[in-house]
């Protein structure tokens, strides 16, 4: 973390609008003063890393979210970005990416989609792990590979070790795969990441905001800002979104993002993200919002997030991060009676 310095001063302070922390002893006030970081920064978080990166690549998971039968999920909590993506019959599936951490396990893991290509390419060749996919799919994930885009590990071909089914659940919500193995199972070494987004102070023209609501023809996500863990907690379906010990799901930044989406390349019924181009969404951090202008103008490109009043590039808060990936129209901001309907 951060290294601090303390201040004592004989006049009380104003706790400020972002939370600088205070406690007052025998009549006095201590302040306690955050310093700049100026080392290592983990790439995907912009969290402070004293002991240096950890020298492996980022790990890309597939995790099911189609209905009740993938919950509670298991290691998502782990994750430095959580993509959220529109699947088929209008409700959404998991690209869970880690660097930073890894989970004992991750669970379900699902096929992959004609999406996940061009999200994970600006991940310095990330490792690509999904139970298995449609025969279209994995001739375009073979060819990213021979591109040298992505290092793929899968039920159907090399890596099949690092997977296995959990008994106790029924398929195909039942895949699990074994991160720390995956990775150690490496041939050489592999770069970490470079960072994809900025990340920094809180927007000058932020604002405060209770939370967003991303809904589908069969999907209602929201994520409420919690004062006390100072999170966006999520809820699913109007209920909170717990996971296998029982935490609720929760990010430090929500990105919604309007993309847009059209008919898979490699099959007629799934829908294809479209993740390169521009669009406008929200930036929601420390409990605030900003408007927004994303872009990406090639696969390999991270994320330009620019305020759609001033085109000053924005930053996000240090901390996990889950992204929204809403059609235009589906996105609202709440107001405190609809997040007081779901906190109850």
């Amino acid at each position: 973390m951060p290294s601090t310095t303390e201040d004592i001063v004989t006049s009380p302070t104003v706790r400020t609008e972002f939370g600088d922390t205070e406690a007052v002893v025998e009549g006095t006030t201590t302040t306690t003063t955050e310093v700049p970081w100026d080392g290592l920064t983990m790439p995907l978080t912009g969290e402070p890393a004293p002991t240096g990166l950890p020298e492996r690549p980022a790990l890309v998971v597939k995790v099911g979210n189609n209905d009740g039968r993938s919950l509670p999920q298991v290691g998502l909590e782990v994750a430095d970005i959580v993509y959220e993506v529109m699947v088929e019959n209008y409700v959404t599936r998991f690209i869970a990416v880690y660097h930073s951490e890894l989970p004992e396990a991750v669970r379900p893991v699902r096929s992959a989609r004609s999406s996940d290509i061009d999200l994970l390419a600006n991940l310095d060749r990330p490792i690509f792990a999904y139970w298995g996919s449609n025969a279209g799919v994995a001739e375009e994930v073979g060819e990213a590979e021979r591109l040298g885009l992505l290092q793929a590990r899968s039920t159907m071909g090399r890596g099949q070790e690092h997977f296995h089914r959990d008994d106790s659940r029924k398929a195909p919500y039942n895949g699990v795969l074994d991160p720390v193995s995956v990775v150690n199972s490496l041939d050489g070494l592999t770069p970490a990441p470079g960072p994809i987004i900025s990340y920094g102070p809180v927007p000058a023209s932020a604002v405060r905001t209770f939370g967003v609501r991303w809904t589908t023809a069969n999907r209602d996500i929201a994520f409420v800002w919690d004062t006390g863990s100072e999170r966006w907690i999520r809820y699913q379906d109007g209920v909170l979104h717990f996971d296998a010990n029982g935490v609720p799901l929760a990010a430090d930044n929500v990105l919604k993002l309007t993309v847009g989406y059209r008919r898979s390349d490699a099959d007629s019924i799934s829908p294809q993200l479209l993740s390169v181009g521009s669009g406008d969404g929200w930036l929601f951090r420390d409990g605030t919002v900003t408007g927004i202008v994303w872009s990406r103008q090639f696969i390999a490109d991270g994320w330009t997030i620019l305020d759609d009043d001033t085109g000053q590039l924005l930053h996000l808060d240090q901390g996990s991060t889950w992204v929204l990936m809403a059609r235009l129209g589906e996105g609202e901001i709440l107001d405190a009676w609809e997040a007081r309907a779901l906190t109850g």
